[in-house]
């Protein structure tokens, strides 16, 4: 398989900063502090790569205060960094990207600056990168170290975002560009995504056939249903061969009058951290636990990151890991 599972070792990680007013509102500047502390959360385990818009650099370098970041102009329409960065892919131990097509999740027609940013990272940092005329964004896909893929069928077969591509279209392109084995499809993702359900803040491979699953034992919960039957589709096509770790959702969280889409399982990897969200409810600490247990040897962060979520995504929609290799 060429995709590169993301606990493995990061040379970089990439993030943009916030500059879309019509998304965040009057929350844009709490914003940009969010992503300023996860910036310096990173920053002491790996380089950071901070792009903005030429007009924000001044304010970029003063919120973050930080020398070693990177900082990098370059027109930006928005900060989703994750769905807009190339898919890094190990081609016989090169460093490779292919660079997909992005469309504004098929709703936004602000777009055409951050389409052009896969090329734009992989020109950056010198690597041979492949474009395909596809639309596909990073948090629409998840991936192990045995070659299954995981997505969810509300995204990669909207007709918002590849009208008529079939699923069995799909797979074999997929097979063909990310040389993956399975691919399994969840129906939907977390009811009101902006995203239309991405699978990010669903499932999150961690090693060694395990499988962080977001989940909820509350039946009022919206998400209730989608969520359970995520569990058995996962659970047909493991057998007894994978262990799926229950993580917990939030409860619905309202925030500066907004109903958050919320899931812990949009985390960040580093070398010795594993940075979490927190939602300011009783199951930040349940949650605190589970990782702790999970990850012995890391330590837990978790960082308010509400105003992040306001805008639409979180802390793993706001990053891209470059691979070390």
């Amino acid at each position: 398989m060429k995709l590169i599972p993301e606990w493995l070792p990061h040379e970089f990680c990439c993030i943009a900063w916030p500059c879309n007013h019509e998304l965040y509102g009057n929350v844009l500047g709490e914003a940009k502090i969010e992503i300023a502390n996860l910036i310096n959360e990173i920053s002491s385990d790996e380089k950071v790569l901070l792009f903005c818009n030429p007009s924000d650099l001044i304010e970029c370098r003063k919120i973050v205060g930080n020398s070693e970041v990177d900082y990098i102009e370059v027109p930006l329409d928005d900060s989703w960094m994750r769905d807009i960065a190339p898919i890094f892919i190990n081609n016989s131990k090169r460093l490779e990207s292919i660079c997909f097509e992005f469309n504004g999740y098929g709703k936004y027609s602000k777009f055409s600056k951050d389409n052009q940013i896969s090329n734009f990272i992989s020109r950056k940092l010198n690597i041979n990168h492949l474009s395909v005329n596809l639309v596909l964004e990073g948090g629409a896909i998840t991936y192990d170290e045995d070659g299954n893929l995981f997505t969810t069928e509300n995204v990669l077969l909207n007709k918002n975002r590849n009208n008529n591509f079939s699923k069995d279209q799909f797979e074999i392109e997929l097979a063909k560009l990310f040389d993956v084995k399975n691919i399994i499809w969840l129906p939907e993702g977390l009811m009101g995504d902006d995203t239309d359900g991405h699978v990010d803040n669903l499932i999150c491979p961690i090693g060694n056939k395990k499988y962080l699953l977001a989940t909820t034992d509350n039946k009022n919960n919206a998400n209730y249903n989608i969520l359970k039957k995520n569990k058995v589709i996962l659970q047909d096509h493991f057998k007894s061969n994978a262990q799926l770790i229950d993580i917990p959702i939030p409860d619905q969280i309202v925030f500066k009058e907004k109903k958050l889409v919320s899931s812990y399982i949009n985390f960040y990897f580093t070398k010795n951290k594993i940075i979490l969200p927190k939602f300011m409810v009783y199951q930040d600490s349940i949650v605190y636990e589970l990782f702790s247990s999970l990850f012995p040897k890391k330590s837990i962060i978790m960082l308010d990151t509400r105003n992040i979520n306001y805008g639409g995504g979180n802390i793993h929609c706001v990053t891209m890991n470059v691979p070390k290799i």
